[in-house]
């Protein structure tokens, strides 16, 4: 007598199943079982996962790859209603300014809104499943309706934690401490809706945590600080002390570009790292933003701490930082040191793809150190997924494909150029398609993304309003996209 089959709410069959667990488990001819809570009940070869479940739909991937889906660990997600609009002449330290205070003195709870939402249906259709945002959406609740309505896991933290503002990304603060600091706050654009000092910092601190009441909700909070010189240190370490109270990850820029890198050094006296290793700042749930500049002392601080670092090339690469160069992600990658991949902002890296920060990382990494076996495609596929989940703190819940674990699921065609012939998948998957051949995308069980079409969504409706929602911003700001006007020298002919 054929035994009985278990219910399953899905099935997807015939997969090559990049499970990602410890033992780095791959199923050439896989299976993945969900049940209806949107958990993981089974992976597995597809003949015994088939024979054990029966599920009321079936997705057959065709033999192509089926992996957890990406972890994204350093974003700002309400950017995108200004995408490109910073030429390449700009210099990095008037952005502030001339530009980036003036959106946020003039945008809107609803253009926040269609940005995250822009924001979430490129990471989506790119392969990105989780998101955590860097503590800059004004209005938080409104990456929350929009993380919602995409069905994108999102984690969020308040905006704008900080109580030295003059120290903005650029290194501003005053050596002494904050003798200057009034002159020197006049002297750079005010947030209009951003805390003003520490007792309205403290105030906002941690309100997006209330949102972990429910175990199973899509959207999260987590602690967000600034950073980049614009926390003091009393700030910081009751950010840390929240943190730890709710067992969630404290997330912070830190050491992004060689001007904020030195301010921090003078201001602590020492490099930075080791300075809040002392403090007892740094620990396994702290996530570092950038981190592009560390000294050896920095690197063993953050080792034997086992703080995160989310590193996103690209942004360091766009500005011209060096990290390429003089980043320790890499090396501190083959040390055993969590380091998870950020796009940062759609000016910064221009894009919200992952498989772009992966392929990054690995080659930059290659041909710096001058070792093709420097970092390899497994390497950044583990970055992207099982590294992520632990620098968001949700280690437990996403990162590899395992029962127990939410339904969180890329599967990709083999109908693509990039795909043909399949003589390794992934070598064909991390060098050649990338994102290319996301396929569709399950996000705790449901199904977002199906054959590259959003199952809930109007796209043309929604880019459309997006395009009207851009031009009316760009035209209350009184702002004109310049175009790229940097000399160069006559070609020769």
């Amino acid at each position: 007598m054929t035994a009985q089959r278990e219910k399953a709410s899905l099935l997807i069959r015939n997969g090559y199943v990049i499970t990602m667990d410890d033992a780095g488990t791959i199923f050439a001819t896989g299976a993945v079982a969900v049940g209806a809570d949107g958990g993981i009940l089974a992976v597995g070869d597809d003949g015994a996962v088939a024979a054990r479940y029966e599920a009321a739909r079936i997705i057959d991937a065709e033999g192509a790859p089926v992996h957890p889906g990406f972890v994204e660990c350093h974003i700002h997600a309400s950017y995108h209603l200004f995408r490109g609009a910073l030429p390449d002449q700009l210099v990095e330290s008037e952005s502030f300014d001339s530009f980036e205070s003036r959106f946020y003195n003039t945008v809107t709870d609803e253009d926040e809104y269609l940005s995250v939402l822009l924001a979430c249906m490129e990471m989506v259709r790119n392969g990105t499943t989780c998101f955590m945002e860097a503590g800059t959406v004004l209005t938080p609740e409104m990456a929350a309706r929009a993380a919602r309505e995409v069905g994108v896991r999102a984690i969020l933290g308040d905006a704008f934690i900080w109580d030295q503002p003059q120290g903005f990304a650029q290194g501003k603060m005053d050596q002494e401490g904050c003798a200057t600091c009034a002159a020197q706050a006049r002297a750079h654009a005010e947030l209009a809706r951003a805390p003003k000092n520490r007792a309205e910092a403290l105030a906002t601190l941690g309100t997006q945590l209330e949102r972990n009441a429910d175990p199973d909700a899509l959207v999260t909070g987590h602690v967000a600080v600034l950073g980049l010189g614009t926390a003091s240190e009393e700030l910081m370490m009751e950010a840390k002390a929240r943190a730890d109270a709710a067992s969630v990850t404290l997330n912070i820029h830190q050491s992004y570009s060689p001007a904020d890198t030195d301010a921090d050094r003078r201001r602590f006296g020492k490099d930075p790292l080791v300075h809040l290793h002392e403090t007892g700042f740094l620990g396994r749930n702290v996530t570092f933003g950038h981190a592009n500049h560390l000294t050896d002392a920095e690197c063993e601080a953050l080792l034997d701490r086992s703080a995160s670092i989310a590193w996103a090339p690209a942004a360091s690469m766009m500005w011209g930082h060096g990290s390429s160069l003089h980043g320790r992600h890499a090396e501190l990658w083959r040390r055993g040191a969590n380091i998870a991949l950020g796009s940062d902002s759609p000016n910064w890296s221009n894009d919200f793809d992952l498989w772009r920060q992966a392929s990054l990382a690995v080659m930059a990494a290659r041909d710096i150190h001058m070792d093709r076996t420097f970092l390899i495609a497994e390497d950044g596929i583990h970055m992207a997924t099982r590294a992520g989940a632990r620098a968001v703190g949700m280690e437990g819940r996403i990162g590899s494909l395992e029962p127990g674990k939410r339904a969180d699921i890329v599967v990709h065609t083999l109908d693509r150029p990039e795909m043909v012939p399949s003589t390794n998948m992934i070598r064909n998957l991390f060098y050649a398609s990338r994102s290319k051949s996301v396929h569709t995308v399950v996000i705790d069980g449901r199904v977002v993304l199906e054959a590259g079409r959003f199952t809930a969504l109007d796209e043309r409706a929604i880019y459309a309003e997006l395009r009207k929602a851009s031009a009316a911003l760009f035209r209350r700001m009184g702002h004109t996209v310049e175009p790229n006007a940097v000399a160069r020298a006559p070609r020769l002919r």
